[in-house]
């Protein structure tokens, strides 16, 4: 699995518009059988600032996803972010659910 996650700071003047595309973006790309997940965030303390995440199964879908007339509908906002974008590509080999948390909670530590 791999996931790619992309932080981007509008200008205030352009938020909603940055909003627009990043959920043009998600729709078409979460209903893709590859993709595993797709998520647009709005931070809670500044509304200007936007991630977009994406999760595949394989790297190759996502590489396909790059390469994508949609994904480059994304370029100009990334290279329009008033900060320096946050890219980053993560491979995630295990993902554990709420039973992992319980399992933890459970658990006694030594004293």
């Amino acid at each position: 699995m791999i996931q790619a996650s992309f932080r981007l700071v509008a200008p205030e003047e352009k938020r909603q518009e940055f909003l627009r595309v990043l959920m043009c973006l998600k729709g078409p790309t979460e209903a893709l059988a590859e993709c595993l997940a797709c998520q647009v965030l709005q931070d809670a303390e500044d509304e200007n600032v936007f991630t977009y995440v994406v999760t595949w199964e394989k790297q190759e879908d996502l590489e396909q996803h790059l390469r994508s007339d949609r994904f480059r509908r994304l370029l100009p906002y990334i290279e329009m972010s008033q900060l320096p974008p946050e890219v980053s590509f993560s491979t995630i080999d295990q993902v554990r659910g709420i039973e992992f948390m319980v399992q933890v909670l459970d658990t006694q530590t030594p004293a």
